[in-house]
């Protein structure tokens, strides 16, 4: 399986946890939801270092595979995404440990803004760095 193969494997699968996590966030499981939220980052950032050629780091970080990714391809629409969305990157990150994890309750505001994050910058910044 070549690369524009395996990203676009990544990037279905991506857009399949994102769904997931939108319906559930719907029934009010907003711990699954934040979870599958992060999952879907994770695979759309992995989907666009594959896209363009490059192996990406064995990580769940989502802030180092975006500054690994910003760092490889000097693409301005990723370092200004890490820059203008720290906090929402950061809160995206904290989702699935806070999803699977956490003993605390995780409310539908946090899930809401983890969904907003994602596919209103991580998935809007993947499709422009595929050029789709």
């Amino acid at each position: 399986m070549g690369s524009y193969e395996k990203a676009s494997l990544l990037c279905k699968r991506a857009l399949s946890y994102l769904k997931v996590a939108k319906d559930i966030f719907n029934e009010g499981l907003y711990d699954v939801a934040a979870t599958n939220c992060q999952i879907s980052a994770e695979l759309l950032i992995k989907s666009t270092y594959l896209f363009l050629g490059y192996t990406y780091p064995e990580t769940h970080n989502i802030k180092k595979l975006l500054s690994d990714l910003a760092n490889l391809t000097k693409l301005e629409e990723v370092s200004k995404l890490i820059k203008g969305k720290r906090k929402e990157l950061n809160l995206v990150e904290l989702s699935r440990f806070e999803g699977q994890y956490s003993l605390v309750n995780v409310d539908s505001e946090f899930t809401a803004d983890c969904l907003d994050t994602v596919e209103n910058s991580i998935l809007t910044s993947s499709k422009e760095n595929m050029g789709g």
